[in-house]
């Protein structure tokens, strides 16, 4: 899936002092929790890997690296045998897209099958990606949350009462899954267990994970219209203004660029992620740097030069990827999954569309480049507490059913439909049918997770391509003084991320001087930053990390 592995500002789940197993105080809470994550490990399940006979990566999978699938396999695996919903009640989920909305139950035959194969009726309410937190924030405050409901981290991290909120609606998920409990959900227990120890939050383990992608978003770009134009993929920033200038034409409704390219900007500049340890012992957050300075000064430029899609500098959260796929912009930057998300939204109505990543590249040429950390888990599912074991168990069942991997039967019909219907196999590759991609939509999905494949064979040269990028990205991950340590958002630092960086937006819009950055710099800091340095510090030094 694309990504959701960062968008907005992926500022990391945050915290200090050793956190006590549901004992911790809501007061203490709101101040942010941390605990190392190997004393998380009576929590969460007891890893055991689920191994599928016969099936081996054409390119082998390396620390950081997805294992490659060139082909697919020949038959898919069935790992499933019983159908997980038997009580007769329908499920509700709550999900994001990113895309078109399919139609609903009774008029999509996708529905049907995989309904039929859980044995009950799931009824998804799907909202929109661009605007999904707005919706998170409402459902949570109101406390009328549906049986099943996935929250991305890059939301839960500007909601400044998150895990007060999950400890009081949603299931303790440990009583049915800690240790070797997980034996009864084997896809689940399939999981990494740094992404499991992600889904504690006060103390309470309440998220299953989708396991995540090291790497939270990359450039892209619509090579079809670089070659027209005789244009080369950018290698530094300073290309990026050259690009700007050469592809922007708005008689030709052609601009450069689209959202997101800030935080790229930020990447390229060499700011960190998050927080990093300074020479003299003590940490700075982002906000805080020469580097993320600079990025402002730099956005702010392409902002004023009008290289930025009309639709995108009206409205941040406008739809990057119809904008794409219309051509009209041609750099952006987006999840990894976004790249085959698009070839399979785009290609079948114009085979010329060619979407391509961009090696890391550095703000200078010649300058030092650096690719942020991803957390080990980028989304979470929850399920609605009070439901009673057996329904909790029930619905478990349903997340471990939608979290078979790559090779078995359940994956191919979640991610792609029927064959014959949905989808049909030509040369070893998977052809949509017009009918699946009326109906065939990221959903089931996102009621679970599962361990990382690069599998998507159908688009010519993308696993290659993509295994290459990661091979190449994984060589300059920046390093995180908080990796391996379970770190909850402090309230006050969480509810300070929406206003800061909309200022900023406001910034690169012409709205405010960029001059009033270091001010805006100086209120973060007063209004909960300075107090969250202090509390990360002392987490660091609790960890032996300063």
């Amino acid at each position: 899936m694309a990504t959701y592995t960062s968008r907005r500002g992926f500022l990391g789940l945050v915290g200090a002092s050793v956190l006590v197993a549901g004992c911790a105080e809501k007061k203490q809470l709101s101040k942010g929790t941390a605990v190392a994550a190997d004393k998380l490990k009576s929590l969460v399940p007891t890893r055991i890997p689920f191994e599928i006979p016969g099936l081996k990566p054409d390119l082998p999978g390396a620390e950081f690296v997805s294992p490659g699938f060139l082909t697919r396999p020949a038959t898919m695996v069935q790992a499933v045998t019983t159908k997980p919903l038997t009580s007769g009640k329908e499920v509700t989920a709550m999900t994001p897209l990113w895309g078109t909305v399919p139609p609903g139950l009774g008029s999509n035959s996708y529905y049907d099958y995989v309904n039929d194969r859980l044995g009950g009726v799931v009824r998804f309410n799907i909202s929109d990606g661009n605007t999904y937190g707005q919706k998170l924030s409402t459902l949570l405050a109101s406390g009328d949350v549906p049986d099943m409901l996935m929250v991305p981290n890059w939301e839960l991290i500007k909601i400044a009462h998150f895990t007060e909120a999950a400890n009081k609606l949603f299931a303790d998920l440990s009583p049915f899954l800690a240790g070797d409990k997980a034996k009864e959900f084997p896809l689940l227990a399939n999981y990494d267990t740094a992404a499991w120890q992600y889904g504690v939050f006060g103390g309470v383990l309440q998220g299953i994970p989708w396991q995540n992608d090291p790497f939270p978003f990359a450039t892209f770009v619509r090579q079809d219209i670089l070659n027209e134009l005789g244009l080369q993929q950018p290698k530094s920033g300073d290309d990026l203004l050259a690009l700007g200038k050469a592809i922007t034409d708005p008689k030709k409704k052609r601009w450069a660029f689209g959202g997101g390219m800030e935080e790229e900007m930020q990447r390229a500049f060499g700011a960190p992620r998050e927080w990093r340890k300074k020479s003299d012992g003590t940490l700075e957050y982002k906000y805080e740097t020469a580097e993320f300075a600079a990025s402002i000064e730099f956005m702010t430029k392409v902002f004023e030069a009008g290289w930025v899609h009309p639709d995108i500098a009206a409205n941040k959260d406008a739809d990057n990827k119809a904008i794409f796929g219309s051509g009209q912009m041609i750099i952006y930057r987006d999840g990894l999954g976004a790249w085959h998300e698009n070839l399979g939204r785009f290609q079948p109505d114009n085979p010329k569309f060619d979407m391509q990543i961009v090696a890391p590249y550095p703000a200078k040429p010649g300058g030092k480049t650096i690719m942020w950390r991803n957390e080990p888990a980028s989304m979470f599912v929850f399920i609605k507490k009070g439901l009673g074991d057996a329904r909790t168990r029930e619905l478990l069942a349903l997340s471990n059913w939608c979290s078979a991997p790559f090779g078995t039967q359940e994956y191919e019909l979640v991610f792609n439909g029927v064959e014959g219907k949905h989808y049909n196999v030509k040369d070893g590759k998977i052809e949509q049918t017009a009918l699946g991609r009326k109906e065939v939509a990221p959903t089931y999905l996102f009621l679970s997770g599962r361990p990382n494949a690069n599998e998507k064979s159908q688009y010519k040269g993308l696993v290659q391509a993509l295994y290459d990028w990661q091979t190449q990205a994984s060589k300059i991950l920046d390093n995180d003084p908080f990796v391996g340590i379970r770190v909850e958002t402090p309230s006050k630092m969480a509810g300070l991320v929406t206003p800061t960086e909309d200022k900023m937006q406001e910034i690169f819009r012409g709205k405010r001087p960029v001059s009033e950055w270091p001010k805006i710099v100086k209120e973060w800091q007063e209004q909960g930053g300075n107090e969250a340095r202090e509390f990360y510090m002392k987490v660091a030094r609790e960890n032996g990390r300063l």
